[in-house]
């Protein structure tokens, strides 16, 4: 009876400790990228070789950095988190945690490199690279894509004659506006300062401003709404990232197109381009049976053979300087679309000051719609931005 009693308690300890050691195999991720295969993939890759449950959290791109940063406040904070490298510039506030160089692959380019790093340290791991926009066009409405605005604007009337949108965008978002503020010489950041009080910004905030006018784009439709109706035929064009190619073709099939960004008054647009970054909020208060799963993960998701698939799978560019020459190579049709586009893209900083500069540029943007003049809503961005600044640097 008492050998029973002894060899009952053992198995029930085995048992327990089994299950608390399974329990501690948990990751928690969350990510903000439109394309889910990208993500699934990953954690898919890493889950063949470890007995590691991850559990995904997907948030809108708008709404993911407000939780990171309520979740610092409050707590709630994720083990993993995967969004744009400028986020990077509000390390402190979220709680990020630097990585150690050794973490790092050789392999990750230079230029994927400098979008995590920032204040003398990394603060995320580069995945992918590009997260910056093109054109699309349906090639039912659209035997081939004009070139320039100014083809555009003068063709618009056989668009809206058949009740159809020439070009749309999320008007609002002023990742969208950031080309054509390229396109008059200007940038939110220039010699490290903030600069949104410029000639540059007012003349292409009238321009935006001027193609909505035209009715080449509608302001009322957001991201979801515009992407739907290109989709449905209710758009000949579209400006929308490369994150949004998978979701396109797999609606669209040989319907969907790819071109450069229009030129405008000659000038070439400028999108932005950044990396997806996998960061670590609130690393050093993790345990180390968990510090040791995510740094497996970190060093995982660098490996070359990783990098391939996520390409061949998303056609989101790798970070690897060896894979990205390889398929710049080796690509066409779309594909050489995509790296040309990313080519002539322009890196956004990653500093807490590009965080400002867009919240500025959101809020001020606001006040032009309801009727302010581009000439004051320059300066009235200028204005929150250097608020900000300075409230910041004052914690």
């Amino acid at each position: 009876m008492l050998r029973s009693i002894t060899l009952f308690l053992v198995m029930f300890l085995v048992m327990f400790f089994s299950f608390t050691v399974n329990a501690e195999e948990k990751l928690t991720l969350w990510y903000s990228h439109q394309d889910n295969s990208f993500i699934e993939l990953l954690v898919k890759e890493f889950q063949k070789e470890n007995n590691i449950n991850i559990s995904l959290v997907q948030f809108e791109p708008e709404k993911i950095k407000a939780e990171i940063l309520l979740g610092a406040q409050y707590g709630g904070l994720p083990d993993l988190v995967i969004f744009p490298s400028d986020f990077i510039g509000l390390h402190r506030l979220m709680k990020l945690s630097s990585i150690p160089k050794n973490w790092l692959s050789p392999e990750l380019s230079k230029k994927a490199m400098l979008t995590a790093y920032v204040n003398d340290k990394y603060w995320g791991i580069p995945v992918i690279q590009g997260n910056n926009l093109l054109l699309y066009y349906n090639n039912k409405l659209v035997s081939q894509p004009l070139r320039t605005w100014k083809e555009i604007i003068a063709s618009k009337q056989i668009w809206l004659d058949k009740n159809i949108l020439p070009v749309g965008w999320n008007y609002l978002d002023m990742y969208y506006f950031i080309p054509f503020l390229s396109a008059f010489n200007g940038w939110p950041i220039s010699d490290g300062k903030i600069s949104l009080n410029t000639p540059e910004m007012v003349k292409a905030l009238k321009y935006y401003r001027y193609l909505s006018e035209q009715k080449i784009i509608n302001r009322e439709c957001d991201y979801v709404c515009s992407q739907g109706d290109f989709i449905e035929g209710k758009e000949a064009y579209a400006i929308n990232g490369d994150w949004a190619y998978q979701d396109l073709k797999k609606s669209m099939g040989d319907d969907l197109g790819v071109a450069l960004l229009p030129t405008l008054n000659g000038k070439q647009m400028q999108p932005m381009s950044s990396t997806f970054l996998l960061s670590l909020p609130n690393y050093k208060n993790h345990s180390v049976d968990k510090k040791v799963l995510i740094e497996k993960f970190a060093k995982f998701i660098q490996q070359e053979r990783i990098q391939h698939l996520i390409y061949e799978d998303t056609r989101l560019l790798p970070v690897s300087t060896k894979l990205l020459k390889e398929f710049r190579h080796q690509a066409s049709g779309d594909d050489e679309i995509l790296f040309k586009q990313f080519e002539l893209s322009k890196p956004m900083p990653s500093t807490i000051k590009m965080s400002i500069a867009w919240q500025a540029m959101a809020i001020g943007f606001k006040r032009y719609e309801d009727g302010l003049s581009a000439e004051k809503t320059a300066e009235f961005m200028q204005k929150i931005a250097i608020q900000q600044w300075h409230r910041l640097n004052k914690k």
